[in-house]
């Protein structure tokens, strides 16, 4: 059954996030109600007539640009920052959450490296997660917001110009007034408050990741400014904490994922 799955996911990666998820929850359904492989047609067959059902309703999709994806809506749209996991669109990059472009589909990544299949996750995955933990990852967010303002501050307080730009070498080429030094803290603190929002299925570790992940990059550029200051406007420039920041991410979205398929596996 898990193989016929897997293939029907292949076949419809033209369909939105939540269009597919929903076709799959109908084909499981079917299955495990008694429904064989030669009722339904090969998987290419089923696909086709889950497509074809589909064709009038483009809602959720991105349009595209010259063959490019452009999206609008941006990440406060559940459905578009779902697109960042969704192991049933086999879809490795999927259009950004904003602006011109592709970003990735972690979910296609752990499909692809075998860490999952696509029919192991569902709706209702992330009930069998702790409700502890779960509360833990959402307010991460604010953990990386007070670091943030930590360093905001003491660079602040300083009273010197501050670096917002970082040529080649690191080394700052442009220098803005003392209170810039705040803007991190502002950011990061802004996405703390977005990230611990109340929200449903996998939003619930979505979101809280996605917050995470800005608040640690507005933690790298506060590192970053108060680093170059305390060695005399030079040091290293923000790219080694920009992508340490980066790992945020898909390793707070991995937290909850392991969760659930150990709790899944083991009853």
């Amino acid at each position: 059954m898990s193989r016929y799955v897997d293939e029907v996911a292949a076949e419809l990666g033209s369909l939105s996030a939540e269009q597919r998820r929903a076709a799959l929850d109908d084909l499981r359904a079917a299955l495990a109600d008694g429904a064989t492989e030669e009722e339904l047609g090969s998987p290419h067959d089923y696909a086709a007539t889950v497509l074809d059902a589909y064709a009038t309703d483009e809602e959720g999709e991105a349009p595209t640009v010259f063959g490019v994806p452009w999206e609008t809506r941006g990440p406060t749209d559940p459905a578009v920052r779902s697109r960042i996991w969704d192991p049933a669109d086999p879809r490795v990059l999927v259009p950004r959450m904003f602006g011109l472009g592709w970003t990735v589909n972690l979910g296609a990544v752990a499909v692809q490296l075998g860490l999952i299949r696509p029919d192991d996750w569902d709706d209702e995955s992330l009930d069998a997660v702790d409700p502890e933990l779960l509360t833990l990852l959402r307010f991460a967010p604010v953990v990386w917001a007070v670091v943030a303002v930590a360093l905001s501050v003491r660079t602040w307080r300083r009273g010197l110009p501050v670096p917002t730009h970082w040529g080649r070498g690191g080394t700052p080429d442009r220098w803005s007034s003392p209170p810039a030094a705040l803007v991190p803290a502002a950011i990061a603190t802004g996405f703390a408050v977005w990230g611990t929002r109340r929200t449903t299925g996998d939003d619930r570790m979505i979101r809280p990741a996605l917050a995470s992940a800005g608040a640690a990059l507005a933690v790298a550029t506060a590192l970053t400014a108060e680093r170059s200051l305390a060695q005399g406007g030079g040091g290293p420039g923000p790219d080694v904490p920009a992508t340490l920041a980066a790992l945020v991410l898909p390793a707070q979205l991995a937290v909850p994922v392991a969760a659930a398929l150990r709790s899944r596996r083991t009853r």
